[in-house]
Parts: structure tokens; sequence; C-alpha cells
């Protein structure tokens, strides 16, 4: 009786190791997708096509600025040390001796999922730009400054004619100050999206990458603040199918433009990961036919799976990597577009 209870005792022990097996294998497959020459990170591969791939535009010539929150072991990380830094810069404290041994490691991540590249494994597009990094934000705590900070990290990109900026990080209340509602979520109010949209008026060409942020099941719910701005492309998250929002990515604001403009699958967990990936996207096409980010902005629109019905939820959806080649290789009179593309 004892040596049937131990044999099944002992069976119940190696079914529930073999579950657990094959429960991490799968979530490492649903992490990458292998269906093509390269491996990518499953939010890549919701806007990978076979043409893109082939061709890999990996952000020649592009500069990369990525404003966040610290960059701890960037130097180390397989999929970022061999990334080219161009400058960086720290606005919290001024001392850059240790950027990269900062206890805060948010903005190596995201990088990771702009450019960041292991052999053959890509978590980000653009592994051939030069990157601009600057540590604006504290990562405990939320006074205004940090606002401010980021205002002054922008014009310091400015200065250095970065082509794409990565902002994964975003505002709406503040321990010191509570004065916004989403209700000024027009693009004009906030210090941060008016200086923004001043920045991006005076260069054409700069395209910003803003994080809708995760405020979707909170009393806020909407996206943050400078991801209003008009000509931002605001990024939100998508669940791992594809298909909705997840769940805590922030909503638009009606009646202001089509908020998030794009979503694709965040990973590790947030729109600061879903963001980067667009950006190396952006990045990529940028490299491989320069244009001004109005057209960029279009394009991308139009790219989307829900590019026919935008919305509040999902903007144009998730952008697809083969309808944004079809469209640079075909001449602007040429293109049909949807007629939302340009809303």
């Amino acid at each position: 009786m004892k040596r049937k209870t131990s044999l099944i005792v002992w069976g119940a022990v190696l079914l529930l190791a073999a579950y657990g097996i094959y429960d991490i294998v799968r979530e490492v497959r649903r992490s990458y997708t292998s269906c093509y020459a390269h491996t990518y990170s499953h939010a890549i591969g919701q806007m990978m096509g076979p043409r893109f791939d082939s061709l890999a535009p990996r952000g020649e010539g592009i500069r990369i600025g990525v404003v966040d929150a610290g960059f701890g072991g960037l130097r180390d990380d397989r999929f970022t040390r061999r990334l080219r830094v161009a400058d960086y810069l720290d606005l919290t404290d001024g001392d850059t001796t240790g950027f990269f041994r900062d206890d805060c490691d948010h903005g190596t991540r995201v990088t990771r999922n702009i450019g960041g590249f292991s052999n053959d494994t890509l978590l980000g597009l653009a592994c051939k730009a030069d990157y601009y990094l600057v540590k604006s934000d504290l990562e405990h705590g939320e006074p205004r400054e940090d606002e401010r900070r980021l205002c002054r990290a922008l014009a310091w990109l400015a200065q250095r004619q970065v082509d794409v900026v990565n902002i994964s990080l975003g505002y709406t209340v503040f321990d010191d100050f509570d004065g916004y509602t989403p209700q000024m979520l027009d693009g004009r109010t906030a210090l941060c999206s008016r200086f923004l949209d001043s920045l991006l008026d005076a260069h054409p060409r700069m395209v910003v990458v803003q994080s809708a942020g995760n405020e979707g099941k909170n009393k806020w719910h909407h996206i943050s603040f400078p991801g209003d701005v008009a000509e931002a492309v605001t990024v939100g998250a998508a669940d791992s199918e594809g298909t909705g929002r997840s769940g805590k990515s922030g909503t638009g604001y009606y009646p202001h433009p089509v908020k998030p403009d794009l979503v694709v699958y965040d990973s590790p967990n947030g729109t600061s990961f879903s963001t980067p990936v667009v950006t190396g996207l952006c990045a990529a096409l940028m490299g491989y036919r320069p244009m001004e980010r109005r057209e960029l902005i279009r394009l991308l629109h139009a790219s989307g799976t829900r590019s026919a019905a935008p919305d509040l939820e999902t903007g144009y959806g998730i952008p697809q990597c083969d309808t944004l080649l079809g469209f640079l290789d075909t001449p602007a009179e040429l293109q049909t577009l949807p007629l939302n593309a340009t809303q």
C-alpha cells in the first residue's frame, strides 16, 4: 500500500514538473516569432512581414534619442551592449560618471525594444542607429520637476539633430501638483505638451514616439501628457493576440484626435515597452527612405490593422511592415490610402 501511494505521489510530481516545463516552453515560444529568417520578439512579430524581414532595414544613419529614468546595465546587457551610444546626459544630478551603473534599468529595457539584438534575435528593429540617451526622470516619486526636465531633455536632443525620440514616460498628476485633468488632453494645455507641440512645429523631420501610459484601469483612464500632442506618435498596448487593447493601456479622450495612434504587444509589461517597438520601426523606415514626420505618420496610420475604423482604444491598430514598404515603394500620387489615414 505504501509503495502504491509512493508511486502515485511521484507520478503526480513528475506530471506537475512536465506541465511546468511545458508551460515555460509555451511562454518562451509566445515571447518570440521564429517563422522568418530572423527571430523577433512577439511584439515585432505582430508587425512583421516576409519582405521587410528579407530587406532587413535597421535604422542605418538614424539618430535616436531615448528620454527615460535610468540606463543601468546597458553596457553589459547582451541585447544592448553592442549598440552605438553617441552621447548621454543626466539631468537629475548632472553626474554622468555612473550613468550606466544606475540602480534603475528602465531605460535599458526600453532601449532593448528599440534596437536590442543578440546574434539573429531582435527585440528592436533599429540595431544600426546611433543612440542619444537622457536620464530626466526620477524612478521613485513624481515631482513636477520631472515634467520640466523632460522639456530640457527634448531641447538637448533637438540640438543634436536626432531623427526619432522615444519617451516611455508620461504625466497625469504629481506629488506636488494636481492641476491637470483629463479634460486638458488637448495637446495645448500641459507644460510638456505645449513644449513638445512647439518643438515639433520647429522641426518637421523630428519624430517623437510617446507612450500612452498605463492609466486604463485607474481613475484617470486616458492617455497621459504629452501623448495628447497631435503630431506625437502615441503608442498604446495591444493584447498578445493583437485583437484588442491591453487592459491598463490608456485610452484617447473625445473629441480630440484619435489617440493612441498605434498599438503593439507590450513586453515585458506596459506601454513603456510597446512604445520603443514602434520607435525602432520608425527609425528603420526613415533609414530606408527619408521623409518628413507628417508623411511617416500618415503611412503608419494607413498600414494599421484598424486603419479603416480607428478608435480611442487601439487607434489605427498594429502597423504592418510589408504594407509600409509597399507604400514607400509606390509614388505618392499612386498611393491608395484609407480615408481615415489622415485623421
